[in-house]
């Protein structure tokens, strides 16, 4: 299935106001809009929400809900889904954002065994400002 220039757009709009409320530590509201967008995408596009929420939820459990197992979990997770992708996919600075999560991800194993809570969340830059995702293809003739 395709995805029309309209749903790349709303999907590059809700990357950017994900990324926005994430910055200002608004965990589980970013997770809330790049779900929205995730439901409609798939690919690495998809690939990316999906690592994106994961992300947002367990600095959600970090900040909001003290949990470090649930943050382990998720920070793993994270990685998991966003390993694959390129950095400057989506136009984001993704190789430093995923040595940052694996940072914060021993901060809260450390957390788990009784030491400080990790010292915050990993730093979602830009490469370019309304970078924008893959685009959808063309119509043919």
């Amino acid at each position: 299935m395709a995805l029309s220039i309209r749903q790349v757009e709303q999907t590059a709009q809700a990357l950017e106001r994900g990324r926005e409320l994430y910055a200002a530590g608004r965990f589980f509201d970013a997770s809330l809009v790049w779900e929205d967008a995730w439901r409609e995408e798939s690919g690495p596009t998809r690939r990316l929400l999906q690592g994106l929420i994961l992300a947002a939820a367990a600095y959600h459990k970090m900040a909001v809900q003290r949990q470090p197992a649930g943050m382990t979990r998720l920070l793993t997770k994270a990685l998991e889904r966003l390993q694959p992708l390129p950095d400057g996919f989506g136009g984001l600075k993704l190789a430093r954002f995923r040595v940052a999560v694996a940072e914060s991800r021993e901060e809260a194993l450390l957390w788990m065994a009784g030491g400080p809570s990790p010292s915050g969340p990993a730093p979602l830059g830009l490469y370019v400002t309304g970078a924008r995702l893959p685009q959808a293809p063309t119509e043919g003739p």
